[in-house]
């Protein structure tokens, strides 16, 4: 009930938030001098990063993992290159600058700490955005890193395009437009949308797989739009923390407890949405459990869609709390805790645009079993045990031979293992977007 409520309560507030989105942005755009301004002599070209959701949400999922560490890693390496880091709200027409401290610090809050949060910095935004905005020059470059398919993002991105800015697009997947019987019902609508209209005012696209960056082009071209106009690429996203492992991290006693206690356990992260196939570990899970193997499942992620019917039986299932256990409120560093102390990542996804947990689970030497999809193959290679989804038992067959030693787990070694740290990912990201930039400059002397 509480889940259904919080849910046609966001939807009253998205539409809302739509009326009054209409209506500010008109006003701001209004009084707003839309002409270039010629960067200063002394004035460094600013890479202004899309925060938008991020900001007014505060979760942590995915997307907001990869936005938090990015502009946390991304600044070292625009110092560098003579580049300003600026954080921005687009809201209105206006660009808003925000705190990157306020981004790349996650603080967990009840659901409804988190709603009454969001509602404020959505009004806070929506009144700054008449009264305040970073000043743009020809040259600039807008990072939309953010998830803002739902968002009333076009009047700040049009703003920008007139004042001479290079704009790009992060791709994550296309999920919602190949796949959208996994998604929301209205996912694949405001997906579509969104990524038609960016054709008008993107520079270019960097996805995070190659297999991302063909699909779009495909999807461009299948489109009628002629993809030659825009630049194509993709870069790698980070494995790591961001943190010395070796510094003293506060870990909750009962997540402690819990591996202590039963040292088989199996870890599933992700958001718990139909494309992740949960249902598939679950009906493992209780053919293993019927044959007394004693493995555990941990599943780790928030609650997405079309998932109720799972979620009240792996809640009333006899083994819930005892070998089968669901957290969805983990801090980064308690996530690296279940990391290194797992027997193994499960990953068994229909379709994905990347699988940041499979990276993350390698990085920190912990085995994994993903199911045999090309973007796992891409990401995991040869380090990774891949089994068929399409047969019902292949799981089943392959952690029963591991829980009666007839099969051992492929053994990571994390020296060999050569993965991109968030570090890595941010510095070879800004090297994209400088010759982007750099190559649109020259096209339009």
């Amino acid at each position: 009930m509480l889940h259904l409520a919080l849910r046609k309560l966001k939807e009253a507030l998205r539409f809302l938030d739509a009326i009054f989105a209409k209506i500010g942005s008109a006003a701001v755009l209004a009084l707003r001098d839309q002409t270039k301004n010629p960067r200063p002599t002394a004035m460094p070209q600013k890479l202004l990063v899309d925060c938008t959701y991020i900001y007014s949400t505060n979760i942590n999922t995915g997307i907001q993992r990869v936005v938090r560490n990015i502009v946390e890693n991304l600044e070292k390496h625009t110092q560098q290159n003579a580049i300003e880091l600026v954080p921005v709200a687009l809201v209105n027409g206006s660009l808003i600058r925000l705190s990157k401290d306020e981004i790349t610090s996650f603080r967990q809050h009840s659901k409804w700490i988190n709603l009454l949060q969001r509602v404020e910095r959505k009004i806070r935004l929506y009144l700054s955005s008449f009264f305040v905005n970073e000043t743009l020059y020809e040259e600039d470059i807008l990072l939309m890193l953010d998830s803002s398919w739902h968002l009333h993002v076009w009047s700040s991105i049009a703003y920008a395009k007139k004042k001479g800015v290079t704009i790009v697009g992060i791709v994550y997947d296309l999920i919602p437009l190949t796949h959208p019987q996994f998604c929301d019902d209205t996912m694949e609508r405001y997906f579509r949308a969104w990524h038609l209209r960016s054709l008008d005012f993107f520079d270019g696209y960097i996805a995070i797989s190659q297999t991302v960056k063909n699909g779009l082009i495909d999807f461009f071209e299948m489109s009628g739009a002629d993809s030659s106009k825009y630049v194509f690429d993709s870069f790698s996203l980070g494995a790591d923390f961001g943190k010395d492992k070796n510094v003293k991290e506060d870990i909750r006693p009962s997540l402690v407890t819990l591996f202590k206690e039963h040292p088989s356990i199996y870890l599933t992260v992700s958001t718990i949405e139909p494309r992740k196939n949960h249902r598939y570990i679950f009906e493992t899970f209780k053919k293993l459990w019927g044959a007394n193997i004693d493995a555990g499942w941990l599943i780790i992620g928030r609650v997405g869609w079309k998932t109720e019917e799972l979620l009240e039986e792996i809640c009333q299932n006899e083994a819930y709390g005892e070998r089968l256990w669901a957290w969805s409120d983990l801090s980064d560093a308690e996530l690296r805790y279940c990391y290194n102390h797992s027997k193994a990542l499960l990953f068994a996804s229909y379709v994905e645009g990347y699988g940041l947990p499979i990276i993350e689970a390698l990085h920190n030497g912990l085995p994994v079993l993903a199911s045999d999809i090309p973007i796992h193959k891409e990401v995991g290679k040869s380090m990774v045990e891949y089994f068929d989804i399409t047969e019902s038992d292949a799981l089943v067959e392959l952690i029963s031979e591991i829980e009666n030693h007839k099969r051992a787990l492929k053994s990571v070694d994390t020296n060999q293992v050569s993965l991109a740290t968030w570090d890595k990912s941010a510095q070879e990201l800004l090297g994209k977007l400088v010759i982007l930039s750099q190559e649109k400059r020259v096209k339009n002397v």
